[in-house]
């Protein structure tokens, strides 16, 4: 076994944070909007039969992210997360040759599910559980901060391609910018745990003594705790989280998805409207960041809610018709939450639940929030082909978002390694 001194922990953080940035799950949402409007102009397509192609990448994620979690649990998330790129390049690069049927259309993004959904926070979000403890928020915070800044890119950098080579050509140049930036980092960086590599979590000493003192060293306490999902489910907590992580991504996945549609209607240009889609996801970033050093110090569901204060305004803000420079400011405050809410699901589901079955119970989570993230915005999308437009859609997302404060607040205290015992020998009966 190959031993080192030096933690590579955040070599490690490294690799998932530009994983993060380059994943379906930043892409997609990122590219989305950008590609909006020559794809209607090309083929006269409505926007709820466009934003339809959501649903299948939403509801497929739904179905296959836990049993995805389950392989990424088993076999470890290098492999997973490798093949997953493979897949996810040639799917983004197919776009190029795509035609006038909606059927076509949507079978990319279906594909994308079945095949790419190992780049997602399913199979990071466990190797940096694994790989850090008493900075688990903050190293959660750095790695899906990534997120944030591939968000930031991806769009700005999808608008000028199109701008300059089409956008055919520009799906591809979309598919080789993954590459060049996921493979190699990914391959030369990620590794499974901190076992591999004869390390333990944070880089620390074992502190097992006696017959588990081997395994200790070896990094098997951070996996060999934890309850089985069969368990989870029958747990309260567990569809607290559901429902309130349910409304968070409804809501604020349906402003970011629609921000520059919503943008270029109000009269902005569609590299401004691009720009706003840019910033929306620098507050993503920082979001990130700030809430994962909070958890490290405070009741994580509390840092969530203050969170969710600044998006309430923003979608406010929108609903009023705010345009120009007030719409940048509303679209920084709504990534504030889509920067909170990931950060503090993954950080809950280690702390609740444990982190031996983490991607599988972490699955189930990741698929009903990519559920809500594809509802939401068809929803909104029905609104404004129905002629109620975005303010109505606006304020129903901001009065679901104070629902999810409310929800938040009825969270439990995190359990002690006592009380997770027990609860593990609960589930056994």
């Amino acid at each position: 076994m190959m031993t080192t001194t030096q933690f590579q922990g955040w070599r490690v953080l490294a690799a998932a944070t530009v994983g993060l940035a380059c994943g379906i799950a930043t892409v997609v949402p990122a590219s989305f909007g950008v590609f909006l409007g020559p794809l209607r102009a090309e083929f006269g397509w409505t926007q709820s039969e466009t934003f339809t192609a959501l649903l299948f990448i939403t509801f497929t994620s739904a179905l296959l992210a836990a049993p995805v979690g389950g392989l990424v649990d088993r076999y470890g998330a290098r492999r997973v997360v490798l093949a997953g790129f493979c897949f996810q390049i040639l799917l983004l690069a197919s776009f190029a040759w795509l035609g006038p049927s909606l059927w076509a259309y949507y079978l990319r993004y279906f594909l994308l599910a079945v095949l790419a959904l190992g780049t997602t926070h399913v199979a990071f979000a466990r190797v940096i559980t694994l790989w850090f403890d008493r900075r688990r928020g903050l190293a959660l915070g750095i790695a899906l901060s990534g997120v944030g800044i591939g968000g930031f890119l991806w769009p700005l950098y999808a608008q000028a391609m199109i701008g300059q080579f089409g956008w055919r050509n520009a799906w591809l140049l979309l598919a080789l910018g993954v590459a060049a930036l996921a493979l190699p980092t990914i391959a030369l960086l990620l590794r499974d745990s901190p076992a591999a590599v004869g390390q333990t979590p944070d880089g620390d000493a074992p502190r097992v003594a006696g017959p588990d003192a081997g395994a200790a060293a070896r990094g098997a306490p951070a996996e060999a705790t934890g309850i089985p999902l069969s368990g989870v489910v029958r747990m309260p907590r567990y569809w607290l989280m559901v429902a309130t992580f349910f409304l968070i991504g409804f809501a604020v996945q349906s402003v970011m998805l629609h921000l520059v549609p919503l943008l270029t209607a109000r009269g902005l240009s569609p590299m401004l409207a691009a720009l706003a889609q840019s910033l929306l996801f620098v507050a993503v970033t920082t979001g990130r960041l700030v809430t994962g050093w909070l958890m490290d110090r405070f009741f994580a569901p509390r840092v969530a809610l203050a969170f969710l204060i600044a998006p309430i305004v923003g979608i406010t803000l929108l609903s009023l018709g705010a345009s120009g420079a007030t719409a940048l400011v509303a679209a920084l405050l709504v990534g504030l939450a889509v920067g909170a809410e990931v950060d503090v699901l993954a950080y809950l589901t280690s702390r609740y639940f444990g982190a031996r079955h983490f991607s599988a119970i972490y699955g189930t989570f990741y698929g009903i929030y990519t559920l809500s993230g594809g509802l939401g915005p068809l929803f909104t999308a029905r609104l404004v082909d129905t002629g109620e437009g975005y303010p109505v859609a606006l304020a129903v997302h901001a009065a679901l978002l104070a629902v999810a404060a409310l929800l938040l607040l009825r969270f439990p205290p995190l359990p002690t390694p006592p009380a997770m015992t027990a609860a593990m020998a609960e589930v056994r009966r």
